[in-house]
């Protein structure tokens, strides 16, 4: 039965490898239960239930003392064997300890699971189309509304219609990690009308497959708010033919209106006007992801230490998203030194700070750090 199953599930996803049955090994990974005391026979009693389970879980899953006491606590005796049986056909599909504990925590229910007949095929799904390695227990112990989804009803329909427009499983992956969403909801009837509607008003397919496969939580998103969302960006003038489109209404959709009011109004109290942001916002989406402390910070930099206005700041919003401690700060003392021996001319451009590492070594640092040796120790503080 199961055979026949996996092979229908197999021929209808067009599956192109098969990766066989082979034990995955996930890499060895710190516990994360410090609030848990260590186990041990003579810390519980024997003839406690979580005791004798907890023995039979570390005898029979390998596991260890701390990550078996854990489990067992969602364990009931009549029930252990399955339980067993489960834990060790997840461990084979690449679980490590804390994988199965953050399972067992967030879905008790997985340990009653039938394994030949429901949570084998589901697995199997997902090792279908190509989801193997640390990436599908890290997804499922995240997410694991997907293993308590049916399989015939919505996850193969899913898994098929996704596939229908990003073509193939790698694209299919990237999508299910960045949004396991698209897989546990309807698809065909919370993303598939949204996907009509964009193309209907001219989106073309690659930039509707970039929102699909980095922004997939913007397509399950409530309705109205995703066509709010659409309507705005539309009013800022964002060309729906750009890739631009997909971020800016992948951010906007999943951001409720309060949270933008704010995150404008942060920008405009530091002197920002309203074109101001949405400028910035029309050329760099994520800025509506910078906490406002950060805004404050990093703004007032620009201002105080760079000398930029909004104006001048809004050609480059990318800058916005740097690290002020680790890029901005570092490279503006590099420069100003040499600014002050007269090496280069004065005034910051956003080209200083956009350019790559490698790149701002070689032409400021390398090619002046004999004329201007102090440069080289302001590097070296925040490498270490």
């Amino acid at each position: 039965m199961f055979r026949r199953l996996c092979a229908a599930i197999h021929r209808r996803l067009q599956v192109t490898t098969t990766l066989g049955h082979r034990r995955i090994i996930a890499p060895s990974r710190p516990h994360f239960l410090g609030f848990v005391k260590p186990y041990s026979a003579s810390s519980v009693g024997a003839d406690d239930p979580s005791s004798l389970t907890a023995s039979s879980l570390m005898r029979s899953c390998g596991i260890s003392d701390r990550a078996a006491l854990c489990i067992s606590k969602k364990v009931q005796l009549d029930t252990l064997d399955k339980a067993l049986s489960v834990l060790t056909l997840l461990k084979d599909y690449g679980f490590d300890e804390a994988h199965l504990v953050r399972l067992v925590d967030r879905l008790p229910g997985v340990l009653v699971m039938d394994v030949e007949k429901i949570l084998k095929p589901k697995l199997e799904l997902f090792r279908g189309i190509s989801l193997v390695g640390t990436a599908l227990p890290e997804i499922l112990s995240a997410r694991p509304v997907l293993l308590g989804c049916s399989l015939e009803k919505r996850l193969l329909p899913n898994a098929e219609l996704l596939k229908s427009i990003l073509i193939t499983n790698a694209n299919l992956v990237n999508a299910i990690k960045n949004s396991p969403w698209l897989m546990a909801l309807d698809t065909k009837t919370k993303v598939l009308p949204k996907v009509d509607a964009l193309r209907a008003h001219g989106v073309p397919d690659d930039v509707i497959f970039v929102l699909l496969t980095h922004y997939g939580d913007a397509l399950v998103t409530d309705t109205n708010r995703f066509n709010e969302a659409f309507d705005k960006i539309k009013k800022m003038g964002i060309c729906p033919k750009k890739t631009t489109f997909a971020r800016a209404l992948g951010m906007l959709a999943k951001l409720p209106e309060k949270k933008w009011v704010e995150k404008v109004e942060n920008f405009m109290g530091l002197g920002w006007s309203q074109d101001n942001v949405l400028e910035a916002f029309s050329k760099q989406p994520h800025i509506v992801r910078i906490s406002t402390e950060k805004t404050r910070k990093i703004v007032e930099f620009l201002e105080e230490k760079l000398g930029w206005t909004p104006e001048h700041t809004v050609k480059y919003p990318v800058v916005l998203l740097m690290s002020l401690e680790k890029r901005m700060m570092p490279r503006y003392a590099v420069l100003s030194i040499l600014m002050h021996k007269g090496l280069i001319k004065p005034g910051f451009t956003g080209c200083h700070f956009l350019m790559s590492s490698k790149n701002f070594q070689m032409e400021f640092v390398t090619k002046y750090q004999e004329k201007a040796p102090e440069i080289v120790e302001v590097i070296k503080r925040v490498k270490s």
